[in-house]
């Protein structure tokens, strides 16, 4: 049988791909399951794997813009990775991802993100764990925030307001790493429900200048335990934003006036100072930990380079690096990468190579989320001198941990 990688083309096809995602995922397939998912992804943006004329498996890139210390680099979301059970480790899922990496590179689009529980499906491919999320979770009534409020008021909103609510996150997000632009489609769809479904509850904080200066975004659910003849309620923050001190003890104070819940749950970034906020950090329970985020791959590293900003003490800063690319062939080979002026570049070069790395060690590097030091000690870079691990360190410098809060 003959592999054809392709988007699909007619109704039937895209009605198709979207039936084996759903039954990959333990998706709704009915009517209606079905409709809501080919409403949410483009059909443009899907790619379907085709055996001997039959659609087996398929793939969606959903074009992003990701923020970047201050810059925005365009960014392809890989999702809705699927297969049918039955045809799965026929080399089809792979035919995708690579065919993916060559749209994603003709698009423009020269970093990829995906969300998955299979590391090690993904890290074959070029993609690598670039990303941490950290989970809080504790009970209303007994945590209390080490900083009073100071005046304000909140509001309760609706998905008409997603302006208010983009302009606290685009000002809180934009600085730091991971974090996607959001569009109106998808503070309503993937924000305000999930993907489609449902509505959750949204709130705005203002000062007493009447600015709006934090938003949180959440969902409660209620569920009989058989321990209790009243059962649990979490509150579950899928959403949120806090631009000062103030308004930070605000959303503090927000959620755990919600004091008939059992216990709240944030996420937040590697960065996020929740414990310093909190009196008494001993009353947070689980699921209080870490797990990864979504994976990173550099899809061009020239383009990529490029788009990314340097930091101010970088500047005059250089390594050259010999890159390892087995699926994305255009990355092979040496590189100069160089810093000028908040600016960075990488060009092709015949000298000798001071830091040899594959595409999934340069992934983690590239964001911030790993240290050069820390890569080449676990054996994901080899290094010709301690000045060459300096420079990437200067070359790479983030000010922020990479962390993205959509789900996609």
């Amino acid at each position: 049988m003959s592999i054809e990688i392709r988007p699909p083309q007619t109704d039937a096809e895209w009605e198709r791909h979207s039936f084996i995602a759903a039954y990959a995922f333990n998706g709704d397939r009915g009517e209606a399951g079905l409709a809501r998912r080919m409403e949410y992804y483009d059909r443009d943006w899907a790619l379907a794997a085709f055996d001997g004329g039959e659609m087996v498996a398929g793939l969606v890139v959903i074009p992003f813009e990701q923020y970047f210390a201050g810059a925005t680099v365009p960014t392809g979301g890989v999702a809705s990775v699927s297969c049918l059970p039955e045809r799965r480790r026929g080399g089809y899922v792979g035919q995708l991802l690579r065919h993916s990496l060559e749209s994603m590179r003709d698009a423009g689009q020269p970093l990829s993100m995906l969300w998955t529980p299979h590391a090690s499906l993904y890290r074959r491919f070029g993609w690598e764990i670039a990303c941490r999320m950290t989970s809080y979770a504790f009970p209303p009534k007994t945590v209390r925030p080490r900083r009073p409020t100071t005046g304000g008021r909140w509001t309760r909103v609706d998905a008409d307001a997603w302006p208010r609510l983009d302009a606290l996150y685009a000002a809180h997000q934009a600085p730091r790493i991971g974090a996607f632009r959001r569009t109106e489609r998808h503070w309503r769809r993937s924000v305000f429900q999930d993907f489609g479904v449902g509505t959750r509850d949204a709130a705005v904080w203002q000062n007493d200048a009447g600015e709006d200066r934090a938003y949180v975004v959440y969902t409660t659910h209620h569920r009989y335990t058989g321990t209790s003849p009243f059962g649990e309620t979490t509150l579950r923050v899928i959403d949120w934003a806090a631009l000062d001190g103030d308004a930070y003890a605000a959303v503090l104070a927000y959620v755990t006036s919600h004091d008939l819940s059992t216990r709240i749950v944030m996420t937040a970034s590697a960065d996020d100072a929740l414990l310093d906020a909190i009196e008494e950090p001993a009353h947070l329970q689980e699921p209080l930990g870490s797990w990864i985020g979504p994976m990173l791959r550099v899809v061009d590293v020239e383009r990529a380079v490029a788009a990314r900003p340097a930091a101010a003490h970088a500047s005059g800063a250089g390594v050259t690096i010999e890159l390892t690319d087995d699926t994305a062939s255009w990355n092979a080979g040496r590189w100069r990468i160089e810093a000028h002026d908040g600016l960075m570049c990488a060009t092709p070069t015949m000298s000798p190579a001071e830091l040899e790395l594959d595409a999934r060690a340069l992934a983690p590097i590239y964001n911030g989320f790993v240290r050069p030091a820390e890569a080449v000690r676990v054996g994901a870079v080899r290094a010709a001198s301690s000045a060459a691990i300096d420079a990437a360190t200067a070359l790479f410098a983030t000010p922020f941990s990479p962390f993205c809060p959509d789900d996609f």
